[in-house]
This record gives C-alpha cells, sequence and structure tokens, in this order.
C-alpha cells in the first residue's frame, strides 16, 4: 500500500512593480543672459510638473499555473472504490479473494495493527469500506483513539497463518479499545483477554509482574464502533464472535446511552461466542454480496430474514453450507489447518508468575463456549 502522496505547490511568483523616479537637473544661468534672467519665474506647480514625470503604471504581476489538486487519501480511494472491484468464491474456509482491496495502514479512526503482516489486510470491497466508515464514525463521536484493525485475508484469499477461515476477504480480527488504570487509552491496542468486568493485564514478561499493565474495556468506543458496523446495510455483517460476556458488557452500555431498539436488536442477532472464546477480539465476517452471491461466493448460517429480503430484492438465490464454515457439497473439502488450543498455549508459555497463573485458572470458567439458547447462536 503507497503512503498518501503530499501534493505539491508551486510557490506564488511575486509580481515586481517597477518605480521610476526622474531626477532634475538645474543649469546656472549666464550673467550677460538679461532677457532670461528678466523672464518670470515659473510657478511651483509647473516647475514640480517638469522635474517630476508622472510614474508609469504598475507592471501585472505574471500569470501563475493554479496549484494541483491534492492527490486522494488511502480512505478515500477506499471509499470510492467500486464493489465490482472485487469477488469473493467459496466459503470463508475454503474461499478465494479476486481484486481484493488493501485496508489503510491508517485512516480517521484507525490503524492497522503493527505486529501484523501488511500483506494480510486485504478484502472484499463491503468489508473495507464498511470498516473504514466505522472507524470514522467513532472517531467523530468519540475523537483521538484509533480502532486497531488485525487480520483480513491475502490479497488473492486461500490459506492465511494462524486461522482456520479469513480465506475469501470477508473476515476481519478488530481489537476491542481499552483504557489503562489512569483512564488515558491503550494503543495500540492489543489482544488481551478480558474478565467478566471487562479487566485485563498486558503481561509482557509472563514471569516478571513488574512489567504488568492492568486495562479495562473501553465499552463507549467499543459499542459505537460495532453499532456503526451492524446498521451499515452495504457492509453487511453476519457474524460478530464474541465472548458472551463482554457481549452483554456492550448490549447493557447500548442499553445505557439509549440506542435505537433495532440497533440493539441486530447486535443482539449477530454475536455469539464460538468455539474459541474471542475474549481478547472480536472477529467480524460479513455476508456474500449479491454480485459475489451469484458468482459462487456461499454463506455458512445463519440466513436472517432481513438478509434473505436483501436477495429476494436482488433477485438471487441464496447459497447457504450446511453448517458454520462447511464447504458447499460440490467441492472437496480440504484438511483444515490444526489450531493451537487455549492447553496448548497455556502449556507452551512457559514460567508464569502468580497473577498469570490465577488469571489463567479464573478464564477456565468461560473459555468453553456456552449454549445461551438464543435462535440465531448453537
Amino acid at each position: 500500500m503507497r503512503d498518501a502522496r503530499r501534493a505539491r505547490r508551486r510557490p506564488s511568483t511575486r509580481g515586481w512593480v517597477l518605480a521610476l523616479a526622474a531626477a532634475a537637473g538645474c543649469r546656472p544661468a549666464a550673467p550677460d543672459d538679461a532677457a532670461r534672467r528678466a523672464e518670470p519665474a515659473p510657478d511651483a506647480a509647473s516647475t514640480a510638473a517638469q522635474a517630476s514625470p508622472a510614474p508609469a503604471p504598475a507592471a501585472p504581476p505574471p500569470a501563475t499555473e493554479p496549484a494541483p489538486a491534492a492527490p486522494p487519501s488511502d480512505a478515500e480511494e477506499v471509499l470510492g472504490a467500486l464493489a465490482s472491484r472485487s469477488t469473493s468464491r467459496g466459503t470463508c474456509t475454503e474461499g478465494q479473494l479476486e481484486g481484493g482491496l488493501a485496508l489503510p495502514l491508517r485512516a480517521p479512526g484507525l490503524a492497522f495493527s503493527p505486529t501484523k503482516d501488511p500483506g494480510s489486510r486485504f478484502g472484499t470491497v463491503e468489508l473495507v469500506q464498511g470498516l473504514v466508515r466505522a472507524a470514522a464514525a467513532v472517531e467523530r463521536e468519540h475523537p483521538g483513539v484509533p480502532v486497531t484493525v488485525g487480520d483480513l485475508a491475502r490479497e488473492a484469499g486461500g490459506p492465511i497463518g494462524g486461522h482456520a477461515s479469513h480465506r475469501s476477504g470477508r473476515d476481519v480480527d478488530v481489537l476491542f479499545y481499552l483504557r489503562r488504570s489512569d483512564d488515558t487509552p491503550f494503543v495500540p491496542s492489543k489482544a488481551i483477554p478480558l474478565d467478566p468486568e471487562g479487566r485485563g493485564t498486558d503481561y509482557g514478561d509472563l514471569a516478571d509482574p513488574s512489567d504488568d499493565v492492568p486495562v479495562t474495556l473501553d465499552t463507549p468506543r467499543t459499542r459505537s464502533f460495532v453499532a456503526a458496523l451492524v446498521v451499515d446495510e452495504a457492509a453487511a455483517v453476519q457474524r460478530i464472535f464474541v465472548v458472551e460476556h463482554l457481549r452483554s458488557l456492550l448490549l447493557e452500555q447500548a442499553q445505557r446511552v439509549g440506542a435505537p431498539a433495532e440497533v440493539i436488536q441486530r447486535f443482539a442477532e449477530v454475536t455469539c461466542q464460538p468455539s474459541f472464546p474471542h475474549d481478547d477480539h472480536m472477529h467480524v465476517r460479513v455476508f456474500c454480496s449479491p454480485q459475489d452471491a451469484a458468482a459462487g461466493c456461499v454463506d455458512g448460517p445463519p440466513m436472517y430474514p432481513w438478509r434473505k429480503r436483501v436477495l429476494d430484492e436482488a433477485g438471487v438465490d441464496p447459497t447457504v453450507a450446511g453448517r458454520d464454515d462447511e464447504p458447499p457439497p460440490q467441492a472437496k473439502p480440504k484438511p483444515r489447518p490444526k489450531l493451537k488450543t487455549v492447553a496448548q498455549a497455556r502449556a507452551e508459555a512457559g514460567p508464569m508468575h502468580a497473577d498469570v497463573v490465577a488469571f489463567l485458572d479464573r478464564r477456565e470458567a468461560w473459555v468453553k463456549r456456552p449454549h445461551p439458547g438464543r435462535r440465531w447462536c448453537r
């Protein structure tokens, strides 16, 4: 992704005004020139007129060319991209991406994680534009703190390290907005597991408690971001995978600020905790666009009534895999990458001080996927 170019302005050429001053000289009269001595002296006005001729008119300044228009920023280029640029094909675990659009490294209210590979920030036009719009909405409401965005997909989709999905440009990891104990922003954000009170710790050296940094969930900003995203019909969010207790904190915040009922309802529908807890980030997935669905993009369940109406109006029959991330029947399943479990990660972490061990012991209570009994979560 190229950095935004600065517009180069040609310095304005200053007009030069030529000031002409005529100096008048005096010739002494000859002693024997009586006639000339007898002539009356000219009046002061005549003398001044003869001695100081009128100045020449000022020369007009040289014509200058208009300064070139500033090139569009990365965010403007993203928002100006046509939906037809990208095509998502297949499922999120067995798919590809054509014409992937790069998320800007920086945009108003947004920053791509400095710990991630910039080659993994490509997505469909709908997803990338939705992220840029949502981040800008939070920046207008709560300025000064960017959302930190993690992996999307590779430019052409396909396998991506550390993920079973993220293969067709419709998935993205978004880190929570966080605050320090002194209520200052924690930026850039990190993938820090948060407990049911929304508290966590940035453990630097797991064996050394002296570098621990307590953090808390910034619920106002995080809620504003997900609210802007779920009401963005062009983005068409299908799922936000997030741990159950943080989902509850965000719903409480929405009710506290009097968010519209339809926004709360939409957020409640699309949020679920998967088998991996997602207590340190949100995993957002968007639907296939109607155009991509016609080109072979395959959604996983659920297919909400409101989304089916959109496809019906577009004259597209939805193609839905039998279960989350199941490949379509005509595709031959490929082996999924084996992801590290929470237990494996803990075993490989090495020496840990007592506070880390205590937090991980408490984490066992919410690591397993709950069964909330909601219609759209299984």
